[in-house]
């Protein structure tokens, strides 16, 4: 699964979700945290890479769930491994 999250684009927590529900193809997902952290560990076949431009966009958008939307992302990364998850976070040109 590849997601390209354009900070422009992605600036709530619920478009966020749409993204990788789109991306993922899953049509029953959750929407939630803890919905986005079963799809990356457990759901989704790796590899899985997850590129997200512009985010400081999204950062300023969502606010402090965008932390948090950081934190599952990373706790995924350490429970499956970085060589089935990648996630690139770039700031905008």
């Amino acid at each position: 699964m590849q997601v390209h999250l354009d900070g422009t684009v992605v600036t709530s927590e619920a478009a966020f979700h749409t993204a990788l529900r789109e991306a993922s193809g899953v049509e029953w997902y959750g929407g939630n945290l803890d919905a986005l952290f079963d799809l990356l560990v457990g759901v989704v076949d790796p590899p899985i890479e997850i590129r997200w431009s512009n985010a400081e966009h999204s950062r300023a958008a969502i606010g402090d769930r965008f932390d948090r939307i950081m934190t599952v992302i990373l706790d995924a990364v350490t429970e499956r491994g970085s060589d089935k998850i990648r996630f690139i976070l770039e700031a905008g040109r």
